[in-house]
């Protein structure tokens, strides 16, 4: 299917949309690992963002949920230049994308979307899959609230305080979009952990 990404500055690429069909919007970042695409998408630091992968192949070994950093995807959508088809595990990344109504657009030059937001900084954008046309993707890209306007924390932190017990030093944390490897390394430490919530 079709898919189209648009920049705030009037650049647009079209490529091959995969997941489902819709249009999302908000401000284009990228990643520069290697592997780690699954840890990356369900960062919660990454709510409000079209995250691009630079690496040139995304999905080689799946999708491993042993590795989210959150139950669920926050990146709004993802861009890359290619996604493997054929992983070493499955599902296969399209098919989750797919199966919980997530948008992403591959066949991308990744390489030159990186630069420009390494030489003119974080662009608006917009990304819309099961469409080509390029002025509805600007034209929608130029409308996105900056992202210091959207109260993006709520969403994104725990609703209910709760304690995860250790016999190591006591830590009270605050969250704010915590990652699970931020708790796996304190319960590592054995730290007797009282996590709470923004409203806190």
């Amino acid at each position: 299917m079709k898919a189209v990404l648009g920049l705030e500055d009037g650049t647009c690429v079209t490529g091959e949309g995969f997941g489902v069909e819709g249009e999302c919007s908000g401000e284009l970042v990228f990643s520069t690992q290697m592997g780690g695409y699954m840890e990356a998408l369900t960062d919660p630091s990454y709510h409000g963002q079209i995250l691009m992968f630079t690496f040139p192949t995304i999905g080689n070994y799946g999708v491993d949920r042993d590795n989210f950093q959150a139950p669920k995807v926050w990146a709004l959508g993802c861009v890359a230049r290619e996604i493997c088809r054929d992983p070493e595990h499955l599902p296969v990344l399209t098919e989750y994308f797919e199966e919980n109504g997530l948008l992403g657009i591959e066949g991308v030059d990744t390489r030159m979307l990186t630069i420009k937001t390494r030489v003119q900084g974080t662009l608006r954008a917009a990304l819309v899959v099961g469409d080509d046309r390029p002025e509805k993707a600007v034209e929608r890209a130029r409308t996105v609230p900056p992202i210091s306007d959207k109260e993006l924390i709520p969403a994104v932190s725990c609703k209910e305080p709760y304690h995860i017990p250790g016999k190591g030093k006591r830590i009270a944390a605050l969250d704010l979009g915590m990652k699970k490897n931020m708790v796996v390394s304190l319960r590592h430490r054995d730290a007797d952990l009282h996590v709470f919530p923004h409203t806190t």
